[in-house]
């Protein structure tokens, strides 16, 4: 790290008190540290901040996650999935059973990685719930527990209770790292990650030092921080020099970077997504014409231009653009017109209804006032209603006729299942629907990609007719670094690529 702490110190303690407390204990006073430690700023969460797998979700959590820990499977950037502590994953004829392959790999602790370690994270996700629920319960809920079991130490059989083709999309999501068999105790993790769990205080930083034995290659520095900041103080951070990275920074902070000599920039494309979410179990959104009405009222290429800044590109009600599965439908334009024509055929007058949303994310408050706009042009009257931030995620699933989100990218298997099918718990559009749900089932069921494909296509064209989302606009995932760095993370959120330092190293 250079000097800690100089010319822009007044700067960055404005923008975030907490975050300046965690990088200052971060720093150390030799120059020559820069090339071992390396200091990465996140989005913080104060307390709610964790490093248990199975639980904690936020981007900071899957960073530090992503530096201790593995898991059997990731995805690529295109969200398929790529084997990590597997080496590889076969069904057998009627995909009911997979054969996974595991890797020779050891534990920080130095005891081998085996077979018991996979049937232990299993039992545990799908055991009794925690105080916290484990993410990939859902997700991993196919897996017939009791017929899993260990072929040999580097060969594990498991068992679904029903058809899956793609059973690895479900190991390669959050939630699925593998733990050690029998951890508990999560306070001190250890894992089979590229850095070795040092200490950690929520809200403020992580520290973790190179896995000498890691077995895809001894990291290139020698010790992560992993930081927590607010977005003012990320930026006035690694501009002065009292970090080395950035993460995901708004578009007006890219641009005031973007000038400075001093700096690396990266930009990934088609990393956030964003969207409307209309509740389908309730009036006036029961009405599948409804619905419809509403797609028309969204001015997609005003909502991208002035909501977020011009940065992105506009999304057509087609979940996960450039990724595996994904449908290429004729662009939803904005049509108030044909939102009057569909809101007389659905018998609605004097439409009127509230949207939900808060400033969680750049971008959301703007939008939902610019919609309000565009909605009153088609005779719709849509109330404003913003919520609190910090519980904003919790309360749209109950709350409003219609809400916002952001979301990363996601394999679309995973987007149906877990936000889509009358199941799901992240159902944020209350959807549900017989004939979509015995589509997914059938296509876990499909061996042939190009037939699986012929049905996920069908799904979505479902959902762009008559569904619940609204997807605006697509936005690249923004960082920055101090020059002299490479091998700097660039890949989309939720893939293999993002927030992974281990292939870091001084130039």
């Amino acid at each position: 790290m250079p000097t800690p702490l100089l010319l822009s110190r007044r700067s960055f303690l404005a923008g975030s008190a907490v975050a300046a407390a965690a990088l200052a204990a971060g720093c150390g006073n030799e120059a020559s540290a820069r090339t071992d430690v390396f200091t990465a700023a996140f989005q913080g969460s104060g307390a709610g901040e964790g490093i248990d797998p199975g639980v904690n979700t936020l981007f900071i959590d899957e960073a530090r996650m992503k530096s201790v820990y593995d898991g059997l499977f990731e995805c690529d950037e295109t969200m398929a999935p790529i084997p990590r502590l597997a080496e590889s994953g076969e069904p057998n004829a009627d995909g009911t059973r997979w054969r996974i392959a595991l890797r020779d790999a050891r534990w920080h602790d130095g005891r081998k990685f085996t077979s018991r370690d996979v049937l232990y994270t299993l039992g545990r996700v799908l055991g009794p719930a925690q105080k916290r629920p484990f993410i990939a319960a859902s997700s991993l809920a196919q897996v017939d527990l009791p017929g899993c079991r260990a072929i040999d130490d580097r060969t594990v059989e498991i068992v679904l209770k029903e058809p899956s083709f793609e059973f690895l999309i479900a190991l390669s999501v959050y939630g699925t790292k593998i733990v050690q068999d029998g951890a508990a105790d999560f306070t001190r993790p250890v894992g089979t990650g590229p850095f070795v769990f040092r200490s950690f205080e929520p809200g403020r930083r992580f520290v973790a030092t190179a896995n000498e034995h890691y077995w895809d290659g001894k990291p290139g520095i020698g010790e992560l921080r992993i930081v927590s900041a607010e977005a003012d103080a990320r930026v006035n951070a690694v501009r002065s020099g009292e970090i080395d990275y950035a993460d995901n920074l708004t578009p007006s902070a890219h641009r005031t970077l973007a000038g400075g000599s001093d700096l690396d920039l990266v930009s990934t494309p088609n990393s956030g997504i964003y969207f409307f979410a209309m509740k389908t179990d309730r009036p006036p959104f029961d009405k599948p014409d409804v619905r419809r009405a509403v797609m028309r009222m969204f001015d997609r290429r005003e909502l991208v231009k002035v909501a977020l800044e011009g940065q992105g590109e506009v999304s057509n009600d087609v979940f996960g653009k450039g990724n595996q599965y994904y449908a290429d439908l004729p662009q939803h334009e904005y049509d108030p017109d044909e939102a009057g024509r569909l809101l007389r055929r659905a018998g609605v007058r004097d439409l009127t209804f509230d949207l939900f949303t808060a400033p969680v994310v750049y971008g959301f408050v703007e939008a939902a006032r610019l919609f309000a706009d565009q909605a009153a042009a088609c005779g719709a009257r849509v109330n404003v209603v913003l919520g609190s931030k910090d519980s904003y995620y919790t309360d749209a699933l109950k709350t409003g006729h219609l809400t916002m989100g952001q979301s990363g990218p996601l394999p679309i298997p995973n987007h149906f299942a877990s936000r889509l099918l009358t199941t799901s718990p992240q159902n944020r559009t209350k959807w549900s629907d017989p004939e979509f749900d015995r589509l997914y089932t059938a296509a876990q069921a499909t061996p042939e990609v190009e037939d699986r494909a012929a049905i996920y296509r069908t799904m979505h064209e479902i959902l762009y007719d008559r569904g619940g989302f609204v997807f605006f606009g697509t936005t690249p995932w923004n960082s920055a670094a101090r020059s002299g760095y490479q091998g700097l993370p660039a890949g989309v959120p939720n893939s293999h690529g993002w927030a992974r330092f281990d292939r870091v190293t001084a130039r």
